[in-house]
């Protein structure tokens, strides 16, 4: 019963993965974060490390979280589209944060955790429920 809530295209064992590849990049991002903030604007030290982090989701995260699927262009499209909504969400966030006087330090902290509910959802959608 248990090897079957975590089988290679159930919603747990996606959402396992997902937590633990997220995880791993969202650390390696967040320290791409941390070191340029302290030399170039918070922005561009936000949109810098997505951009790295997107890399990374292209390359590695697809063909591991949502076993059994494969990376087509349109796949590939859907993915940087879900993700580059969710730069430009997290990147308002971040703003709305700055502006209420939150560090962008503590800030992108929930920045990551409210991108990550739509990013899972949305590649979800787009790697299991979708045939592109």
């Amino acid at each position: 019963m248990h090897r079957n809530l975590i089988s290679k295209d159930s919603l747990i064992g996606d959402g396992l993965r997902f937590v633990i590849v997220g995880t791993a990049n969202t650390f390696f991002t967040l320290t791409v974060f941390q070191v340029l903030v302290s030399f170039v604007s918070p922005l561009l030290s936000y949109y810098t490390a997505w951009a790295v982090g997107l890399v990374i989701l292209l390359l590695a995260f697809p063909a591991y979280v949502y076993q059994g699927s494969r990376l087509t262009p349109r796949r590939a499209l859907a993915t940087i589209s879900i993700y580059a909504t969710s730069l430009l969400l997290g990147g308002l966030m971040l703003a709305q944060a700055q502006a209420q006087g939150l560090h962008p330090r503590l800030g992108i902290l929930l920045v990551i955790m409210l991108t990550m509910a739509f990013n899972f959802g949305a590649s979800r959608i787009v790697y299991r429920l979708m045939s592109l």
